[in-house]
């Protein structure tokens, strides 16, 4: 496809008995949940378009404090975000789609590696009384979660138009959310059939829509992305624990392009970083393969954005390109 990766590219392409320091409630608090697309950084985008502002980490509490922001400006932006994406915003789910043989290979996809996008998000296949749907939970504080199924809703359908070249739209809408005074905006992207309030956020499909052929599939693409995705989904589901708070201690500081340090984690996290080792080692892992990981599912991201490997090398935290490519020879070699 024209905005597309290449294949070239994508191949280029995650003693005595010590005392634990607990004295304090972060360290046994759970962990932040990150949304880990360039969503946030389009919304500040279009705020700085209206006023100046500094850019931020992305938790779930700094994206639901910009779509606030945004919503205060324009109270239907979540219809409107994805228009002002371009394909280096594009997460890899966005590409998936277009490279999907067709519009059900596609919903599958989205299904199946969305917990690789955000923290929040649950997505299923459905087949009930109103036909074949894709039914969407986003376990966030209510005005968020609306914004982001909006978002989500028409980058999906964006997506399969794109992909397609044809205005697909579903036959039936539901939300989980009461109708917003812009209700009448919901009729480009999802129909003349939308309900609201309702117990389920669900796109139906007519089975005709479902088997309709994606013009940009791409049977090698697909083949290569689902691959290491099936891997980082493997690692992803590891991420729990004392784990998940060193991971995200580690993208937070991969976010400030500074290097992640077991010392100075351990020291956020009050422990020592001999238990912190330990812990990690109980979970069958260890600092070097969390954090090798982590980088490589940043790595994948920024290569779909087109990131020069310099480029890439500074925000994994490498000083040189000669380090980050030893680096990710090792990284390679755990799949």
């Amino acid at each position: 496809p024209g905005n597309a990766l290449s294949l070239e590219t994508c191949e280029q392409v995650l003693p005595m008995r010590e005392m634990d320091k607990i004295e304090l409630e972060p360290a046994n608090r759970a962990p932040q949940r990150f949304h880990r697309g360039r969503l946030g950084q389009v919304l500040e985008r279009f705020l700085d378009s209206q006023v100046a502002r500094k850019s931020t980490d992305y938790n779930l509490i700094e994206l639901d404090q910009l779509w606030r922001e945004a919503a205060r400006i324009d109270p239907a932006i979540g219809l409107k975000l994805f228009a002002l994406f371009t394909p280096q915003d594009w997460h890899v789910l966005a590409y998936l789609c277009l490279y999907s043989p067709d519009i059900l290979s596609a919903m599958h996809l989205w299904a199946r590696y969305a917990p690789l996008a955000s923290d929040t998000d649950n997505v299923r296949l459905v087949n009930d009384e109103n036909g074949v749907g894709v039914e969407l939970n986003v376990d966030a504080p209510g005005e968020l979660a609306r914004y982001v199924v909006e978002h989500y809703g028409v980058m999906s359908i964006a997506q399969l138009r794109r992909g397609t070249g044809h205005n697909v739209q579903p036959i039936l809408a539901k939300f989980t959310h009461s109708r917003p005074s812009y209700y009448k905006q919901y009729t480009e992207w999802f129909g003349d059939r939308v309900e609201f309030d309702c117990s389920i956020n669900c796109f139906y499909f007519h089975a005709r829509s479902l088997s309709l052929p994606m013009q940009t599939r791409h049977h090698g693409m697909l083949e290569l992305l689902t691959q290491e995705l099936d891997r980082r989904i493997a690692a992803h589901r590891n991420f729990s624990g004392w784990s998940a708070k060193v991971a995200e201690g580690a993208r937070r500081s991969l976010a400030r392009r500074e290097t992640p340090n077991l010392e100075n984690l351990a020291k956020s996290l009050h422990q020592t970083p001999r238990t912190l080792r330990r812990r990690l080692e109980e979970q069958g892992t260890t600092f070097r393969q969390l954090l090798d990981q982590i980088r490589a599912e940043l790595e994948m991201h920024l290569e779909l954005q087109g990131e020069s490997l310099t480029e890439i090398a500074a925000q994994l935290g490498y000083s040189d390109l000669t380090a980050y490519l030893h680096a990710r020879s090792r990284w390679r070699d755990m799949k």
